[in-house]
C-alpha cells in the first residue's frame, strides 16, 4: 500500500465534518469527485425523498450518504488490508471512488419514480452509467484519480445480471460496497434512523467492520466475520428490521411518495414530461418541472399542488402479504398503467353507486418494492455445530429456516392505499372487499 493511499485511511490532513461519522479524511482527489455537477446535484437531494409529513426534521441528503458510504468502505478497506489481505492501490482508489458515486444514478425521488413500472425509463444502473462515463466525472476519474470510468461503474453496476468477468478483487469490492456487508445500507440505517429520529434500533457498524475477515473459497475472496462478529450482526438484522417497519414503511412516507409517482406516471404517459428530463433534476429542479408543464387541473397539476402545501391524503388501508387483499393488488407492481386502470375503476365504482365519490386520481395504491432481505454475511465458529462448517450462515446462527425468515420480514411488505378525503376513505374501508374483487376483474 502506498502513502497516497495511506491518506485515504486518515493520514490526510484534510476533512469533512458529518453529522454522524464526525470528522471524514479527504484529499484533493475526493474534493474534485465532490466539485461536479453530478455530485452537487446530490446535494440538493433529500436522502429520504417526501418527508414533510413523517419526519419534519430528516433533512439529510444523498450527498451526506454518498460522504458516509465513503468513510465507512474507507474503515471496511482498512480493516481487510490490516488483517492481511492484499490489494493494490488502484483497487482501493476504485473502491472509495465506487462508494461516493454508489446512488449518483437515482432520480430525485426515487422511491417514486423508480416505482413506476413503464417501458422507456431509463433504469438506474444506465443512469449511473451516464453520470460516471459521460460527464464530468469521467475526467475527473481519469485525472484525479488515475481511474478509467468504465472500471468504477464496474463496481457500482447493479441489477439483475452482474457485469461480465469480474475479477475475485472486483467481486470482493462489490460485496463490500452493496453485497453481504453493503455500506451503503449501513449507512442509511444509522443516518436515516437518527433524521428520522427512530429511538430505537440503530445499528453500530463500527464493532460489525471491526470483526471482518477474509477467508478464501472456489477462487474468492469472501468476507466473514470472527465469533465476536455473531452479536453486531444481529443486531444488524433486527436495526434493519426496525428501521424498514417504522421509516421506509411509514404510512406518512408512502403516501406522499405514491402522490407524486402517480403525478410523474401521468406527465409522462401525458407526453408532457420523459424520464430522461426528470433524471438530470434535482429535487426542486424535479417539482419546477412537473408544476410547469402540466395542464391546470390536470392530474399532475392537483397532486403537485397538494404536494407544494403539504396536503397528504388520507390513509385509507394499509396491510402485508397475510391480508386476502393482497394478492389482487401486488401483481399490479410491474405494470404502472394496469394499476392506475385498477385505481381509475375503483373510483368509478365508488361513485357509480353512490358508495362516495371519487375523481379518476383520488384513490391511489402504493406497492412494496420487490425486496428481499438476505444474511449473507457468514461467521468463523470457534466450534462448529456436528455437521456444519465454517463459515457458517444466519440460519445456523438464528436458528431460523428460510421459511421462518420470510415469515418475519413479511410485515415489512405492505401495501397503501390513499384517498383525496376522509368521506373517500370510509368509503374505501367499507367497501374493501368489493374492490379487491374488482382488482382481480380489471385487465
Amino acid at each position: 500500500m502506498s502513502g497516497t493511499v495511506g491518506e485515504f485511511f486518515g493520514g490526510s490532513g484534510r476533512r469533512i465534518r458529518d453529522v454522524i461519522w464526525g470528522d471524514v479524511p479527504t484529499d484533493r482527489s475526493v474534493r474534485a469527485l465532490l466539485e461536479t455537477q453530478a455530485m452537487q446535484r446530490l446535494a440538493s437531494m433529500n436522502q429520504l425523498g417526501l418527508t414533510f409529513a413523517a419526519f419534519p426534521r430528516a433533512r439529510h441528503t444523498r450527498l451526506d450518504h454518498a460522504i458516509g458510504t465513503y468513510h465507512l468502505a474507507s474503515l471496511t478497506l482498512k480493516r481487510i488490508v490490516d488483517t492481511g489481505a492484499y490489494l493494490e492501490d488502484r483497487d482501493v482508489q476504485g473502491a472509495l471512488a465506487a462508494a461516493l458515486l454508489l446512488n449518483v444514478g437515482r432520480y430525485p425521488y426515487s422511491g417514486a419514480i423508480e416505482g413506476i413500472a413503464l417501458p422507456g425509463a431509463p433504469s438506474f444502473k444506465e443512469l449511473s452509467r451516464r453520470w460516471i462515463e459521460h460527464t464530468e466525472v469521467a475526467k475527473v476519474l481519469r485525472s484525479d484519480w488515475d481511474l478509467e470510468p468504465h472500471n468504477v461503474f464496474r463496481l457500482v453496476s447493479r441489477g439483475d445480471t452482474p457485469p461480465r468477468g469480474l475479477t475475485p478483487t472486483e467481486h470482493l469490492l462489490r460485496d463490500i460496497l452493496f453485497g453481504p456487508l453493503d455500506v451503503g445500507a449501513l449507512d442509511c440505517l444509522v443516518r436515516d434512523g437518527r433524521g428520522a429520529r427512530v429511538p430505537f434500533g440503530l445499528v453500530e457498524p463500527l464493532p460489525l467492520i471491526e470483526h471482518l475477515r477474509i477467508v478464501g473459497q472456489e477462487n474468492r475472496a469472501v468476507l466473514t466475520l470472527d465469533e465476536e462478529g455473531a452479536g453486531p450482526l444481529q443486531a444488524l438484522i433486527f436495526s434493519r428490521y426496525l428501521v424498514h417497519s417504522n421509516v421506509y414503511g411509514h404510512h406518512a412516507l408512502r403516501i406522499p411518495t405514491v402522490m407524486f409517482l402517480r403525478a410523474v406516471q401521468d406527465a409522462v404517459q401525458e407526453g408532457t414530461v420523459t424520464f430522461d428530463k426528470l433524471s438530470e433534476q434535482d429535487d426542486a429542479g424535479a417539482f419546477v418541472l412537473l408544476e410547469d408543464s402540466s395542464k391546470p387541473e390536470s392530474s399532475t397539476a392537483v397532486l403537485m399542488k397538494r404536494l407544494a402545501e403539504r396536503e397528504p391524503y388520507h390513509l385509507a388501508l394499509q396491510f402485508d402479504e397475510r391480508h386476502p387483499g393482497y394478492d389482487p393488488l401486488i401483481r399490479l407492481r410491474d405494470d404502472a398503467s394496469w394499476r392506475r386502470r385498477v385505481e381509475e375503476a375503483w373510483s368509478r365504482y365508488l361513485t357509480r353507486y353512490r358508495k362516495g365519490v371519487a375523481g379518476p386520481f383520488d384513490i391511489l395504491i402504493d406497492l412494496p418494492e420487490r425486496q428481499v432481505f438476505p444474511v449473507d454475511l457468514r461467521v468463523i465458529r470457534r466450534s462448529p455445530l456436528p455437521g456444519e462448517r465454517n463459515p457458517v450462515g444466519w440460519q445456523s446462527l438464528s436458528g431460523m429456516s428460510t421459511d421462518d425468515s420470510a415469515r418475519f420480514h413479511a410485515p415489512l411488505h405492505r401495501i397503501t392505499i390513499a384517498t383525496a378525503n376522509e368521506d373517500l376513505t370510509n368509503a374505501v374501508r367499507r367497501h374493501a372487499e368489493e374492490l379487491f374483487t374488482i382488482a382481480r376483474e380489471v385487465g
